[in-house]
């Protein structure tokens, strides 16, 4: 049996794993619709709309010389929302989160990022944590 950590987690958006990352989550909701009738004595719903959002906190790194340019900074992320202009159709991005190394153990989607803050504290490290919300359905899934 296996487990994992968070060592063994990532995050890749443009097909390159984020430089730096602290952590992610997602959480997928389900709204469900009442299919009660006036004589009904208890709820009864059917499945609606499902959808999904998460987060994730990256840190503030930049590459330096010598680095792999496979590796993405924070910066490509935090651009799809902290810039001048509207934010268009354009801006939505796709993201990979992945638990572990395998391939069974990914979620593929694509995302529009909703909020991202800069943070700085005297004695910690600079994070850069971010919000987003998938837009349609899953591409894949742990399976």
């Amino acid at each position: 049996m296996a487990f994992y950590t968070g060592r063994s987690g990532s995050l890749v958006f443009n097909n390159k794993p984020v430089a730096k990352i602290r952590d992610w989550s997602v959480e997928t909701t389900l709204e469900l619709l009442s299919t009660n009738t006036i004589d009904s004595t208890s709820n009864t719903f059917t499945p609606g709309v499902k959808g999904a959002t998460g987060s994730a906190t990256l840190m503030y790194y930049r590459l330096e010389a010598g680095e792999s340019a496979s590796l993405t900074e924070f910066t490509a992320l935090l651009s799809k929302i902290h810039k001048t202009g509207s934010i268009e159709t354009s801006d939505r991005v796709f993201m990979e989160l992945n638990v572990a190394t395998g391939s069974l153990d990914d979620i593929k989607f694509n995302a529009y990022i909703t909020s991202a803050s800069i943070s700085v504290s005297t004695g910690e490290l600079s994070v850069v944590p971010i919000n987003f919300t998938i837009d349609g359905d899953f591409s894949e899934t742990i399976s």
